[in-house]
């Protein structure tokens, strides 16, 4: 995420440039940090990393070939070891808002806010107008709970980089939250075509259309999230109601299970939840469930019905065949 120094050329020219530079001076370290710059814009991790390392032999431990390595690390998703080469690069006096603003993502994405917001802000010094300090800077608002601020701060992230993708989707995000979905769909479109296989934008996708009612336009484009990202419990909650009502109880089921962490106390999960377990003659889960969603809406007359039939069919078991043929019945 953080912007790396610019490859202004043909990312293969500059790596044959670097390579021959490389081949003629095999001892300048500078040469390995600037090659494994390139090799990170591209994706080559592990080359990048092993330049990176080389660049730090040569030129023992120059700040910026530290730096060079902790943003290789971060890429490589380790950044407990890139965080201590960054500091280390900073106390060796390397100043760069890139520097600050890779030091503020990672502070972001510990929990340590106020840490984030010190070198998101020092980014800001050097570089008043770099989209990722506004970036990370309203990610640390967001997550803080001033939606104002990150509103804001998404927007201007959007001023100085009007392609880039994350904050269309963070504002997105915000955006839907507050039922203001003619606002988020402009956003939501152009990140989609910027980034196709962004699952998130196809559940706030999804939503959108929901809210205008292309209920089959919806589901499409949830199964199109979860198919990128299996985790968006929203997209699996909408189509485990769908499957449900289908009569898919099955695959209601699957769904409903990964939506779990986020609608675990919400009436109509639970209560389809519990009617896709007793479909499927899965009497305990369903017990269970039903048994939650009256902790949560005491007043659901329907829930203890439910019970009461649950612990008499628990206590009255059926043979198999017949458990089946109710469980079909049912449907």
């Amino acid at each position: 995420m953080v912007n790396l120094q610019e490859v202004r050329h043909d990312p293969e020219a500059q790596l044959a440039n670097l390579t021959a530079a490389i081949g003629q001076n095999s001892r300048d370290g500078s040469l390995y940090a600037r090659r494994a710059l390139v090799l990170l814009r591209t994706g080559q991790l592990q080359q990048a990393l092993d330049d990176a390392d080389m660049a730090i032999r040569l030129t023992r431990n120059e700040p910026f070939s530290l730096f060079v390595k902790a943003q290789v690390l971060r890429a490589l998703g380790r950044p407990e070891e890139a965080l201590p080469l960054a500091l280390q690069a900073e106390r060796n006096s390397y100043q760069s808002a890139s520097l600050y603003v890779l030091l503020g993502e990672m502070y972001l994405e510990r929990g340590a806010y106020q840490q984030a917001r010190l070198y998101l802000n020092k980014a800001q010094e050097l570089a008043p107008d770099d989209e990722y300090a506004f970036y990370y800077k309203g990610r640390v608002a967001e997550v803080t709970g001033d939606t104002a601020q990150a509103l804001r701060l998404y927007r201007l992230a959007l001023k100085q980089a009007p392609a880039f993708m994350e904050p269309k989707r963070e504002l997105s995000g915000l955006l839907l939250g507050q039922q203001r979905f003619e606002e988020a769909r402009p956003y939501i479109t152009t990140a989609l075509s910027t980034d196709p296989e962004e699952g998130m934008l196809w559940y706030y996708s999804g939503l959108v259309l929901q809210a205008s009612e292309k209920q089959d336009s919806a589901l499409a484009a949830f199964a199109k999230a979860v198919a990128l990202n299996d985790t968006i419990a929203g997209a699996h909650y909408w189509l485990g109601l769908q499957q449900h009502k289908l009569g898919n109880n099955e695959a209601a089921i699957a769904h409903l299970e990964k939506a779990e962490a986020i609608y675990s106390t919400e009436p109509k999960y639970l209560s389809t939840l519990a009617s896709a377990y007793e479909r499927t003659g899965q009497f305990m889960n369903a017990l269970e469930a039903y048994q939650r969603l009256v902790q949560v809406a005491p007043g659901n007359s329907y829930a203890y019905q439910a019970i009461s039939r649950l612990k008499y069919k628990i206590a009255n078991p059926r043979p198999a065949s017949t458990v089946v043929q109710q469980a079909q019945t049912e449907q």
